[in-house]
């Protein structure tokens, strides 16, 4: 028994369009390129999004902003899902549960979004509003770009630490791995 009428899930419609009219396009390790990262990702990478192209997404009411732009339809369903305004803001988990995704693959996604089509996705986890937005006005923008160079200037603090600490003790983590390798010879 084939029912017609039961609505199928926009991933199965948008599959059935676009191999209809063979423009069904997979998801290459070039396509995944960012504009400043002139290195390929990952054959693993790649092929782990190809395998997401159009998996699971729902059929959701969304503002349509980047429906003309030229990116691939399954970026275009979560670009559309992420809300207009800081004021709107959704959590990762929130947009991630609604378009039937892992939550670790939400933002690799937004990253692709951001970094290669340039579409001005935010997030912010501090404050009365948590999550992604597109914002609406300098404001907006501004709040985006002080918690992501707060993140930037700590991850190079800790860089830096890093550095310092290994020139500090060059000679100590030597003589700790020359012994930790004695004990390995000595045990064999």
């Amino acid at each position: 028994m084939k029912n017609d009428k039961i609505k199928k899930p926009a991933s199965v419609q948008l599959a059935k369009v676009i191999c209809t009219i063979g423009l069904k396009k997979q998801l290459d390790k070039k396509s995944l390129t960012t504009f400043n990262n002139s290195e390929n990702i990952s054959e693993k990478q790649a092929s782990k999004f190809q395998q997401l192209e159009l998996a699971g997404m729902p059929e959701i009411g969304t503002h349509g902003y980047f429906d003309n732009f030229k990116i691939p339809a399954y970026l275009k369903v979560v670009a559309n899902s992420v809300p207009l305004g800081l004021a709107n803001a959704r959590t990762v988990s929130t947009l991630a549960k609604l378009l039937h995704l892992n939550e670790r693959t939400f933002p690799a996604y937004t990253h692709i979004l951001t970094a290669k089509y340039h579409l001005p996705l935010a997030t912010i986890t501090v404050g009365d509003n948590k999550g992604n937005y597109i914002p609406i006005d300098d404001n907006e923008l501004a709040a985006f770009v002080a918690q992501a160079q707060a993140r930037v200037d700590h991850s190079n603090e800790r860089m830096h630490g890093v550095i310092a600490g290994y020139n500090l003790y060059k000679k100590a983590i030597q003589a700790l791995a020359n012994s930790q390798r004695q004990k390995g010879a000595q045990h064999d």
